[in-house]
């Protein structure tokens, strides 16, 4: 036998949605501020550097330097400028900083170099990069890319050093190491990636929180809801003991069966599923308090109903109807002789023939075997018409074989509205009754002569 797989309620599913778009959301933001970090770390890097090598090409003389060569060591220009270069190398984070010669055609060499240990010498050549050629034509660069010579692996930056007539009499190289220009890249990208880390573990969290609570509210509304739920059944039974009109039943267990108190499409569907069943109990209370149990046409209640808003209607002059009476002969001789179930076999009958004959919303049964009929006219053929309508069905009613031995047979009065004369709806009645029960003496005549 399969397992039945428990379904996902809404409050579960609203975590993972918003779990997945905090992940999401918070990955997005991870790499764009990781891009962005890492384009301004390098940017505030490659300003630095530029700073060290620009300040550094401002204080040397490009005069004294265009002409200094290798023999030159030790002159009072050469250890001038070896000393403002050695002032940078000594005070400032770098691995190494000196000057170049251009020697045109994209070759460059080593001027002065001040490092303690391992100097290049003068003269040795310098590796080219874009930046340094963009430097030897007047404009400061920084290597975007690391590049590799016999002292290590480098960014560089490049600044030129103009003589007094403002051409380029050579180039301030500082070089910075590739572990430490990318190592304060990789920290900011860590410190980047903690952040968002972070920002999504407390998203999470807050998610969780927000739903636990609402979880504590929907189990709440979901108790609630029971006891409403007891009140509601209560209630119907009050109806029922009221009006005596039946209820159907309200099948609260299935509640703890299907519905899990702390989901709130549960609960959704719990509330619907109350609104459904009082609708049907509306729809029933309104049914059976309307409609006459026995026979299914309208009964007292609804026809009381419509009186008065006929004689609104004769009030504000806007009435315009008949009144149909019926009756049935020798009901009380059926229900005597055969029983009352078979009485209420003939008010079905007579009710059938009605209903067919006029229409359902048009019979009231208002009492023992007297049914009304308001037609919304006052044409005495339509009235013959409707009379002749139920003489027919009655004839073929009775060709069936009747349980209860007797005859359909209906005794029948009418009466038209006239607005000159009637006042009221029960002016109107009266005369449609006095006719009706000379019909009912007219039957009682010819059946005892019989």
């Amino acid at each position: 036998m399969k397992k039945k797989m428990r379904r996902i309620g809404a409050s579960t599913r609203y975590l993972l949605l918003l779990a997945l778009f905090s992940i999401l959301t918070n990955t997005i933001l991870g790499v764009l501020l990781t891009k962005q970090a890492s384009a301004s770390i390098r940017s505030m890097m490659n300003a630095r550097m530029l700073d060290v090598a620009n300040t550094a090409a401002y204080m040397l003389d490009g005069d004294a330097l265009r002409g200094l060569s290798k023999e030159d060591a030790g002159s009072a220009e050469y250890e001038s400028a070896k000393s403002i270069l050695a002032g940078f190398q000594d005070n400032i984070d770098l691995s190494y900083i000196y000057s170049i010669r251009d020697e045109g055609n994209g070759n460059f060499t080593f001027g002065i170099d001040p490092a303690k240990a391992d100097p290049a010498e003068f003269g040795t050549p310098v590796t080219y990069t874009d930046a340094l050629y963009q430097a030897s034509r007047g404009t400061p660069a920084v290597d975007e890319e690391p590049y590799e010579d016999a002292w290590g692996c480098f960014y560089s930056a490049y600044s030129p050093i103009f003589d007094s007539s403002g051409r380029v009499a050579g180039i301030v190289g500082v070089d910075f190491s590739r572990e430490w220009y990318d190592g304060h890249v990789e920290a900011m990208v860590k410190t980047t990636v903690v952040t968002c880390v972070t920002s999504l573990v407390v998203g999470v969290a807050v998610a969780l929180l927000l739903i636990s609570r609402s979880r504590s509210r929907v189990r709440k509304v979901n108790e609630q809801l029971g006891e409403l739920s007891t009140g509601f059944e209560t209630l119907m039974l009050e109806v029922k003991n009221i009006t005596g009109v039946e209820m159907g039943e309200i099948d609260t267990g299935r509640e703890t069966e299907q519905y899990n108190i702390d989901d709130l499409d549960s609960l959704t569907r719990r509330i619907a599923a109350m609104l459904t069943d009082l609708h049907d109990q509306i729809e029933k209370v309104h049914g059976q308090a309307y409609y006459d149990l026995t026979t299914g046409v309208m009964n007292k209640e609804c026809y009381l109903s419509t009186q008065k808003v006929m004689d609104d209607m004769v009030r504000e002059g806007l009435a315009d109807f008949s009144i149909l009476l019926f009756n049935i002969n020798e009901l009380i001789e059926i229900n005597r002789t055969c029983g009352h179930e078979y009485g209420d076999m003939a008010l079905k009958d007579a009710a059938s023939v009605l209903s067919s004959a006029f229409g359902k919303d048009r019979v009231f049964r208002i009492g023992g075997g007297e049914f009304i009929v308001i037609m919304e006219t006052t044409s005495k053929s339509d009235i013959q018409n409707g009379f002749s309508s139920v003489e027919f069905r009655m004839a073929k009613e009775n060709v069936k074989e009747k349980p209860y031995r007797h005859k359909l047979s209906l005794s029948m009065g009418y009466a038209v509205f006239d607005p000159e004369t009637d006042q009221e709806y029960m002016d109107v009645y009266r005369r449609a009754e006095e006719m009706r029960n000379e019909d009912v003496a007219a039957y009682s005549a010819a059946n005892s002569a019989e």
